[in-house]
């Protein structure tokens, strides 16, 4: 049996092991759809596309991460944990939701990083918003990336705003980032 620190289940199974990259969704409380049955369906039956071309297109809702102040809270919190928390491989920040691609550094448990990443923007963001409450969703989406997978991984994180029809490039996207390390991805 797995222990806590590699397994638990919320609303979805998470299985968390830290020697692989993973594909990560977080968003802002109140901007899920409104259907949520029919959204934990899909992604229990692996349809995240369908799921995520939803948050893509949702109007309703708050879309915070549109103020510049926040998405740059936000970038900046993400790339400070690079080499600390995880190897950062690639982000997107979208107008409701984030895109991350990361490896866990050693003895770092996944459900950890991300819930001080979100505490720290969270009351950084409301600062700035002047605003009380829950900023992000308690639960986000979180994929071990399969071998071979990884670079289709990246590809979709740094095109999720081309994708949405904000830009025509990802690199003309303010709140994407990608490796230094990696290259290829034009």
């Amino acid at each position: 049996m797995d222990s806590p620190k590699t397994f638990y289940r919320g609303d979805l199974p998470h299985f968390l092991p830290n020697d692989r990259p993973y594909f990560l969704t977080f968003r802002l409380a109140g901007s899920e759809p409104k259907d949520d049955q029919l959204l934990a369906m899909l992604l229990l039956k692996q349809k995240f596309l369908e799921y995520d071309r939803i948050l893509d297109n949702i109007r309703s809702g708050p879309h915070y991460l549109r103020e510049p102040r926040v998405a740059a809270i936000v970038a900046e919190a993400i790339k400070y944990r690079d080499g600390i928390d995880y190897e950062l491989h690639a982000f997107t920040i979208m107008s409701n939701h984030v895109h991350m691609v990361v490896t866990l550094s050693d003895g770092k448990v996944l459900f950890d990083v991300l819930q001080e990443l979100k505490s720290w923007t969270a009351k950084q963001a409301n600062k700035v918003l002047k605003r009380q409450g829950e900023f992000w969703l308690h639960e986000g989406y979180d994929h071990v990336i399969r071998k071979g997978r990884f670079g289709y991984a990246i590809w979709y994180v740094l095109n999720n705003p081309v994708k949405a029809g904000i830009v025509k490039h990802w690199r003309d996207y303010l709140w994407t980032y990608l490796s230094p390390d990696l290259h290829g991805f034009d």
